[in-house]
């Protein structure tokens, strides 16, 4: 049983953090309702911090609220998923021209990123919210060498809206796929290398690359989920007809 905290404040901070957690992992879809009573039943709470924390998470964007029907989670359709991407791909480029100017790339960072990897491949491809959070590391150890703040800010923000996609796409597609799985890493070590020999336009064009594929499969990945979804209620509608 979830153990309640002792003030107000930390309660609040209990539920954001669980609720966040739990839609950027994808253990709640996007567009599922989030029932505060539910919500703060599970949790071991009363609804004030349940509310306060769905507002926070309403200001993150992670969180919808339409008056007649509630809060539920922020759904995402693919023009939306295209739209982050073309910023992705302008701020990473950005964060990597930086990142090439202050003299960061080569063979330190290209070292740094072959100890993310290793842990990658060690990691149990079960644990799809583990890695997806390592994969995130991996990139962001690429990105924070450019040392600004503000845009990294911006960056991180992006990856927070589709976190929960791509946790869906490591649970069903990466974790059952070792092939798809191997082609993902042997990519990771061709961009180390690009990057050990500064290789800027060859970093670039397979950070491209990878954002491109990522999504395609994010996509295909959560669209399977829903028509799997779909054919799971239907069937259960007719055996509770027949």
């Amino acid at each position: 049983m979830t153990q309640r905290p002792k003030t107000k404040l930390s309660a609040t901070q209990h539920a954001t953090s669980k609720l966040r957690e739990s839609i950027l992992s994808g253990d709640i879809l996007p567009g599922a309702r989030l029932v505060q009573e539910q919500l703060a039943e599970t949790l071991g709470l009363s609804r004030v911090p349940v509310r306060e924390a769905l507002r926070i998470l309403e200001a993150e964007g992670l969180v919808t609220h339409i008056r007649s029907a509630g809060y539920s989670v922020s759904k995402m359709d693919a023009q939306t998923l295209h739209r982050i991407q073309r910023m992705r791909r302008l701020l990473e480029t950005d964060a990597l021209l930086q990142a090439f100017e202050l003299g960061a790339l080569g063979s330190d960072l290209a070292a740094q990123l072959s100890l993310h990897l290793g842990d990658l491949r060690a990691l149990s491809p079960d644990n799809a919210a583990q890695m997806a959070s390592r994969i995130r590391s991996f990139h962001f150890c690429i990105f924070d060498s450019c040392d600004d703040p503000i845009l990294l800010r911006f960056l991180r923000n992006l990856w927070d809206a589709t976190d929960s996609w791509r946790t869906i796409y490591y649970r069903t597609v990466f974790a059952m796929d070792a092939v798809q799985r191997e082609r993902v890493f042997a990519r990771y070590e061709l961009l180390i290398n690009q990057i050990s020999q500064v290789k800027l336009k060859e970093t670039i064009t397979m950070l491209d690359e990878l954002r491109e594929e990522g999504f395609l499969s994010a996509e295909q990945a959560v669209q399977a989920l829903k028509e799997d979804n779909q054919r799971q209620a239907q069937l259960m509608l007719r055996a509770l007809e027949s």
